[in-house]
């Protein structure tokens, strides 16, 4: 086994990042195996990274230092490739495709993920690339959009940059006028209307800590699709809370604007231009296909990590 860690220098503290490098060499020094460091240059950088080590064809562990941005990067540049399992220390803002799994500290472990197994899950295939946790189009990708003008203030971090990010687009055009079909293994579902925003999920969590598919299973072959159409505006702030905490599936208040399935792809129509979510990464587009990656990625749980959804 071949291993590969891929350092995000601008995600995490400099102390931090600097005792890791030691970490690393000091564990090599008593468990032999070929490895290497790479620092991150530019942005794609981690899955140009990614996949240059997985053509190789040897088997790989590629481990990266960042947040979901980065674990995305390296998703992508290790989708499909039966040779490559790839973990990831959450250093990052927002870290939450980890939470899917059990608590951040789980996986900030150096010893635990040397000795962690992988398991298979699921992504997201898309007409941007390939996703591994949570696509949308809509409101919460039109904050994800806006969340970088927040982001690198002073004292902010990535769950209150997404916060404001929210405040300020409620402040702004609400709803898209949207046809929708959802495929299942039971038949197709068409459905048409003024919608808040529609997502596709392997994952549970997005935007620092928002529940968005509580039942969602990272491994069962199926994306989580969660629609909520436009309530009056005086409903939204309640009903955005309601939606943060997971509890929306269960709650009266949201129940007549909320549909939550399980299918295996979701294709949306808009009426205009409306921004897509891609773990994070944003576009502006009026057509967008979500369909189910089936065991796209080879996952590294930690030592002491299970997965029992």
């Amino acid at each position: 086994m071949r291993y590969v860690f891929i350092i995000n220098p601008k995600a995490g503290s400099e102390n931090y990042l600097g005792k890791i490098k030691d970490i690393i060499e000091n564990y090599f020094k008593e468990n032999e195996a070929e490895y290497k460091i790479v620092e991150t240059e530019y942005k794609g950088h981690a899955e140009d990274i990614t996949r240059n080590e997985t053509d190789i064809g040897d088997e790989v562990r590629i481990y990266g230092f960042g947040g979901d941005g980065t674990l995305l990067e390296l998703a992508r540049g290790a989708a499909n490739k039966a040779n490559a399992e790839i973990g990831i220390f959450p250093v990052g803002s927002g870290n939450d495709y980890v939470k899917c799994y059990g608590d951040r500290e789980a996986f900030m472990s150096f010893e635990n993920q040397m000795n962690g197994e992988s398991i298979y899950v699921d992504g997201v295939n898309t007409e941007n690339g390939v996703a591994l946790n949570i696509c949308s189009m809509g409101l919460d990708a039109k904050v994800a959009y806006n969340m970088v003008n927040f982001k690198n203030l002073p004292f902010v971090s990535g769950p209150l940059a997404y916060d404001l990010s929210v405040a300020k687009c409620l402040m702004g055009k609400i709803g898209e006028d949207l046809k929708i079909t959802v495929k299942t293994v039971n038949g197709d579902i068409n459905m048409e209307g003024t919608y808040l925003f529609a997502l596709a999920a392997s994952g549970m969590y997005y935007g620092g800590g928002y529940k968005g598919a509580p039942y969602a299973v990272t491994n069962d072959g199926l994306l989580d699709i969660v629609l909520i159409k436009k309530p009056p505006l005086y409903k939204i702030p309640k009903l955005i809370g309601i939606y943060k905490s997971g509890k929306h599936p269960e709650n009266e208040y949201i129940k007549e604007y909320l549909t939550y399935i399980k299918g295996y792809e979701m294709e949306i129509e808009s009426q205009k231009p409306a921004v897509c979510n891609y773990d994070g990464e944003c576009d502006i587009k009026t057509n967008e296909k979500f369909s189910i990656a089936k065991n796209m990625i080879r996952f590294i749980l930690p030592k002491g990590v299970s997965y029992n959804p």
